[in-house]
């Protein structure tokens, strides 16, 4: 299918449900026009889909608005999430940020070198911060501008936060010359965003919070140090964004995870969201009965540099692994869409979960797929 092609079957389509009122529908067992989808952390990609660059976005109030109208115009996304990137609080607690005309931050200087310079980590306090006091200045300002919708907040993992703050190298040689004083700095971020949240929805009030966390990914860390470092934190971190805004919040891990799926149903989150290097089949039927899952059309390999032939395929590849899961699944990509995304995949994608996730309802195979 080519461009002109997609983009005429798109006119045929017709949708019956805002996404809020979709997810809603969907999730109390109603038969909705179509499976939910979620585009993940859109804007940085399209920012660049509707001619600014990233730079701008962040330092152009007018273009970011521009943008999230674009976005939700165009491509349906829902609510505006104003949430750490996975540096943020890293800068806000002193590490030193880089930050490109074209693409994401990073992290230019950590600030803890050696547990010396304890000292030197600044005391987080959102509403006098040079990284969060910002950022709490442009939810108030998208607040006025777009009342009616859902502004929402999200973190990063306790271990993915530490990494902001020190090296990974570093970090992961103290998982056995160090552990203690690593725990002391995994708890230290946790409280740190906690704090940020804390502080979020008394401004915006509640809803709920996403959180990504890739360095706990089974790449990088072993089950042992998994459950030694990452789960204890992980526990109280999504339990106090549970006491805080009222909802279980939702995880993403980039990287491989089935080594550790076993211990997400005892965490409190509403909903896992998969890296396509792992088969969503096996999590459905590893984790399907306890969490809403989410996934996982190759962002790079498809969305990227895929044909739109290709973004439909995935999709419905994606639909079948994934629709039977009992408690609901919403079709996502599998990681962050990439910068350079083209216009015509990410339109190919919402063409193909309208047209393979018709007539959806949690638990059950959508009418759609039967044209597949």
């Amino acid at each position: 299918m080519d461009y002109n092609e997609l983009k005429e079957e798109m006119r045929k389509q017709k949708t019956g449900y805002s996404h809020g009122e979709r997810v809603k529908r969907y999730f109390s067992g109603e038969v909705v026009d179509y499976l939910p989808y979620v585009l993940l952390a859109p804007y940085p990609a399209l920012s660049e889909v509707f001619g600014y660059t990233t730079s701008q976005m962040d330092s152009d109030f007018n273009i970011y608005q521009k943008i999230i109208e674009g976005s939700r115009d165009e491509f349906g996304v829902s609510g505006v999430n104003v949430r750490l990137s996975l540096r943020s609080m890293g800068a806000a607690m002193g590490s030193t940020l880089s930050i490109p005309e074209h693409g994401i931050d990073s992290i230019k200087h950590h600030i803890l070198q050696d547990y010396s310079d304890w000292d030197k980590l600044v005391e987080i306090d959102p509403y006098n911060n040079k990284i969060l006091t910002p950022m709490l200045e442009t939810a108030e300002k998208l607040r006025k501008e777009y009342p009616d919708m859902v502004l929402s907040t999200g973190v990063v993992g306790p271990v993915s936060t530490a990494v902001a703050v020190r090296p990974i190298e570093k970090i992961l040689r103290d998982t056995r010359k160090n552990p203690d004083q690593l725990k002391k700095l995994i708890a230290l971020c946790v409280d740190n965003s906690l704090k940020w949240v804390e502080v979020f929805t008394k401004e915006f009030g509640g809803a709920q919070a996403s959180c990504s966390d890739p360095v706990t990914c089974t790449d990088i860390f072993s089950e042992d140090q998994f459950l030694e470092f990452s789960l204890p934190e992980m526990k109280r971190l999504f339990s106090g964004l549970k006491e805080i805004t009222g909802s279980a919040p939702s995880l993403h891990i980039c990287g491989h995870t089935k080594g550790i799926w076993k211990y997400f149903p005892e965490m409190e989150i509403s909903s896992f969201s998969v890296d396509n290097c792992e088969d969503l089949e096996e999590l459905r039927l590893a984790i399907g009965d306890d969490l809403v899952i989410s996934g996982n059309v190759p962002p790079v390999e498809v969305l990227r540099f895929g044909s739109i032939d290709d973004v439909i395929n995935s999709v419905k590849e994606s639909i079948r692994k994934g629709s039977t899961s009992p408690k609901g699944f919403i079709l996502s990509s599998g990681c962050q869409i990439p910068i350079g995304t083209p216009r015509e995949n990410l339109e190919a994608m919402i063409y193909a979960v309208r047209k393979y996730g018709r007539d959806a309802k949690i638990g059950e195979m959508p009418k759609g797929m039967e044209e597949a």
